[in-house]
């Protein structure tokens, strides 16, 4: 392990199977108790895709490369960038990509192979652009492994419990907290048009044999995922 990727590794949980392709580890931040969750995807020849990376202990990395090898890493957004260096590292032959939108920012941390929406249908991921939110990031479809459909969100949803601390007392005055949808922070931050997202949002509710929604921070949902995202709707109206 490098004193790079060393420097990089925080308090994080283990490698936890959502659905027969797909694992999920929630990793902190080094301010504040703000969840994050790495998505890993088991691409069709047995590569491994990484969603929003998150530098682990050694352990946890020869869990996960006994899965796979990592070959492609999604820098989901301008914010979602704090590993993706270290992984490239320590990974020479990763492909990296990025939304259009994200790219200029991705691009001040990592070298950038492509962009999400020329590269990942190739690799069998359904690419979805939100309406009604401002150009900054994606939500990917793929596939579970057992007939399934999973979706990939990072910060236009999140499902955040109610946390402790200060951080968690000020994500609750924002509305940030205690539920699954667009955060307080989200509105101000990546909402352009409510009502077109709220229509975006019962669109995707209708997503056929949909079982599994990854997010960025807080509970991924593995049940009634129709539901939460009709809720998820409802609460902008």
């Amino acid at each position: 392990m490098t004193d790079g990727w060393a420097s990089h590794v925080l308090p994080h949980g283990d490698l936890r199977q959502l659905a027969p392709r797909i694992w999920e580890v929630t990793g902190s931040l080094k301010n504040g108790n703000l969840p994050r969750n790495m998505l890993v995807y088991k691409l069709g020849d047995d590569g491994l895709l990484i969603h929003s990376a998150i530098a682990m202990n050694e352990q946890t990395m020869k869990r996960l490369e006994q899965l796979g090898k990592p070959e492609v890493l999604i820098v989901p957004n301008g914010f979602h960038r704090l590993d993706a260096a270290v992984w490239k590292e320590r990974y020479p032959n990763l492909v990296v990509v990025a939304p259009k939108a994200a790219l200029d920012k991705a691009k001040e941390k990592v070298a950038v192979t492509a962009t999400c929406e020329e590269f990942l249908p190739g690799k069998g991921v359904r690419v979805h652009v939100p309406a009604g939110i401002k150009p900054s990031e994606l939500v990917y479809e793929i596939d579970t492994g057992d007939g399934g459909v999973a979706l990939v969100v990072t910060d236009i949803l999140m499902n955040l419990p109610r946390l402790k601390g200060l951080d968690g007392w000020l994500l609750k005055i924002l509305g940030s907290t205690g539920f699954f949808g667009i955060t307080g922070i989200g509105r101000m931050l990546l909402l352009k048009d409510r009502r077109e997202f709220r229509t975006w949002l019962e669109h995707l509710a209708s997503t056929p044999r949909l079982s599994v929604i990854s997010v960025g921070h807080g509970h991924s949902i593995t049940k009634d995922c129709q539901v939460a995202l009709q809720a998820a709707a409802a609460r902008l109206n």
